[in-house]
Parts: structure tokens; C-alpha cells; sequence
């Protein structure tokens, strides 16, 4: 009975998503969106002005004319224009608390599900290694001068250090953000922002200096440094180090480990602006830089942002599936139609056990 319960909560929390996301539903007018408005910060409400009817036209002369657009009042319309796009030109706070949240929850994990020996130590490992070790080194190894975004940033001090605060001190919140649900949906949360991020440091990368292996080390680094970081903490700390195939198995499997599928998405972003489209960035007589080309094919990057963290959900709630279904957790009609897709085991017939992760991605 307390499964079933379960189950008919989470298919009320549905159905309440698909009302609350209807008003953005997608429509069949022949206005173009918006083309103007970018949001620097976290804001509840979407403030629109409607075109008047000649830009509307001259929208639709240059861009083409839009069957189908995005209602930018809705939900989604302000996660992808005030907060994915608009993080080309800004670090939207809407993102930042989620990855810096994430970043404190796995240096507690990291500690033994303990708070860290030393807070002084802990703040500032925490930051270099376990929440933001990707920007710094790609900032010191790509970037001219080297400007250290993520340390110039006062947003990103107050966030970390209030999650910095929160999870080494209550255990309570902890748990919670420990929970099931809550860390796959939290790891998503993340999971955007790295991407993006990995996707701009890569443009920036390029631009520095128009070479394609700068392209491909940037991704290296950005998915390499953030595990190295962790294992020199571990051994400063004193604690035992794994071995490397143990923090990422020797795969090619994208659709298996988060950190393969951030590094093959990078290198997908990198080769299609290099050569499916006429920005010419690597060519000696370039039309535009990597940054201005990505800005040109904002569509494609918000495309390449999603598609990981849509494969990340899809890969944790089949994993949860199988192991409920192992377990005779899934309840009525259910059960059938989960029977019918689970994978069965080559040599027995039986379902397969799930699969899951034991690293844990830190960039």
C-alpha cells in the first residue's frame, strides 16, 4: 500500500507539471520571437514588450519566418532565453545555485559523509577542486592572462559560501539533498551549467588562438582536471587514493559515464561550428571568431547543452526502474509495461541487474 501511495503522489506531481507547463505550450502564430531581450539575473517573471507589426516583418525577412515559436512567458520560455541564452553574455545566479549547491554536497560525500577536518582548508579545496575546477584551469591554460572568472566573481563567493555553510553544518540538509530524487534532479541542475560552460570555455579557447588542438585539449583539461583535483586532495588529505580506472573506467561508452559524454559533446560543438558551418573561425581568412559563431548558432548550443542532461535523467530513472522492478517495487499496470522494455540477461533470461555509476562527476 505505502508503494502504491508512492506511485499515485508521483502521478499527481505529473499531472500538476503538465498543467503548470501548458501556458507555454508551443503555438502556431507567425510572430518571431524576441530577438532583443537578455536577463542578467534570476527573475521570477518574464517582463515582454510586444513588437509592433513592421519589426515583426523585418524579424521575419531576416530570420526566416517561424512556425512555431516559444512562449517566453512560460517556464521554459525563461529557462531558455533568460538563463541557457542569456549565460553567453552572464552567469545567471539561476545556475550557479544549483552547481555550487552540488559542489559542496560532494565535498561532504567525498569526507566520509562527515563535515571537512578543517573549515579553512575545506573552503578553499572545496572551491579549486570539488566546484569549479574546470574554469580555473582552463583559465590558467588557455586564457591569456589568465583572468580567473570564477575567483573575480561575488556572486559565486556568496553562493559557495553559503552552501559551504549549510551542508558542513546541518545534517539535515544534507540528507535531504542526499536524497534519491532530489541528487538526480540536483546532478541535472549541475549537469546544465557545466555543460554550457564547457561549451564557452571551449569557444573562448579558440578564439584565443584559431587552432583546432587548442579545441581538443580544452577538453581534456575541462573533463581531466576536476577528478585529478580530487585525487591530490585525497592524498593530501591522507585519505586512500583509487586507482584511476576507478574514478572513470577506460570506456568509450557516451551513454554510460556522464564525464565521456561531457568530453564527445564537447568535440561534436567543436567540429560541427569548425566545419558544418561558413564562420571559417580556423582558417586564416576567418568570417567570424568561434565565440561570434557560436553566438550565430545560439539554436545548436542550446541544443548541445540539453541533450546531456536529458541523457542524464534518462540514465538515472532507467536505473532506478530496473531496480524496482528487480525488487517488485513497481506497482500495477506498470510492471507489464516495464517487463516488456527491460533488458534481459544474455545467459539466463532474467532481468539484468542495474547499472550504476560509482564516480561521480566533478569538472
Amino acid at each position: 500500500m505505502a508503494v502504491e501511495k508512492r506511485w499515485r503522489r508521483w502521478l499527481m506531481f505529473l499531472c500538476s507539471l503538465l498543467l503548470l507547463l501548458e501556458p507555454w505550450s508551443w503555438r502556431t502564430d507567425s510572430k518571431a520571437p524576441d530577438q532583443s531581450r537578455v536577463a542578467f539575473a534570476f527573475r521570477g517573471q518574464a517582463q515582454t514588450q510586444e513588437p509592433k507589426k513592421d519589426e515583426v516583418d523585418e524579424v521575419d525577412e531576416d530570420i526566416g519566418h517561424y512556425a512555431y515559436s516559444l512562449n517566453k512567458d512560460g517556464p521554459l520560455g525563461w529557462l531558455h532565453y533568460d538563463v541557457i541564452l542569456a549565460s553567453r553574455t552572464s552567469y545567471p545566479l539561476a545556475l550557479m545555485i544549483g552547481f555550487t549547491c552540488y559542489g559542496n554536497v560532494i565535498l561532504r560525500k567525498e569526507s566520509g559523509d562527515k563535515p571537512y577536518p578543517s573549515w579553512i582548508f575545506g573552503w578553499l579545496l572545496g572551491m579549486v577542486c570539488y566546484t569549479y575546477p574546470g574554469a580555473i584551469f582552463s583559465d590558467l591554460m588557455f586564457v591569456r592572462d589568465a583572468p580567473q572568472r570564477a575567483l573575480s566573481n561575488n556572486n559565486i563567493l556568496w553562493c559557495f559560501s553559503f552552501w559551504f555553510l549549510v551542508v558542513q553544518n546541518s545534517d539535515a540538509a544534507y540528507k535531504f539533498l542526499q536524497g534519491k530524487h532530489v541528487f538526480v534532479w540536483l546532478t541535472t541542475w549541475w549537469l546544465a551549467d557545466a555543460t554550457r560552460a564547457s561549451l564557452l570555455f571551449l569557444e573562448r579557447a579558440v578564439e584565443e588562438q584559431p587552432v583546432f588542438a587548442r579545441g581538443v585539449w580544452q577538453a581534456f583539461v575541462w573533463c581531466g582536471a576536476g577528478p585529478v583535483a580530487r585525487l591530490i586532495e585525497k592524498s593530501i588529505r591522507g585519505e586512500p587514493v583509487p586507482t584511476l580506472d576507478k574514478v572513470q573506467p577506460n570506456s568509450l561508452n557516451f551513454l554510460k559515464f556522464p564525464l565521456v559524454a561531457m568530453f564527445w559533446n564537447m568535440i561534436f560543438y567543436l567540429c560541427c561550428l569548425a566545419f558544418l558551418t561558413d564562420c571559417g573561425f580556423l582558417s586564416s581568412e576567418p568570417k567570424l571568431s568561434m565565440v561570434q559563431c557560436g553566438a550565430a548558432h545560439e539554436d545548436f548550443y542550446g541544443f548541445c547543452t540539453y541533450m546531456p542532461c536529458i541523457l542524464h535523467l534518462c540514465r538515472a530513472y532507467w536505473a532506478t526502474w530496473q531496480h524496482a522492478h528487480r525488487h517488485n517495487l513497481v506497482p500495477g499496470p506498470w510492471a507489464l509495461v516495464f517487463k516488456t522494455l527491460s533488458l534481459q540477461h544474455p545467459a539466463t533470461g532474467s532481468p539484468a541487474a542495474p547499472r550504476r555509476c560509482t564516480h561521480t562527476m566533478v569538472l
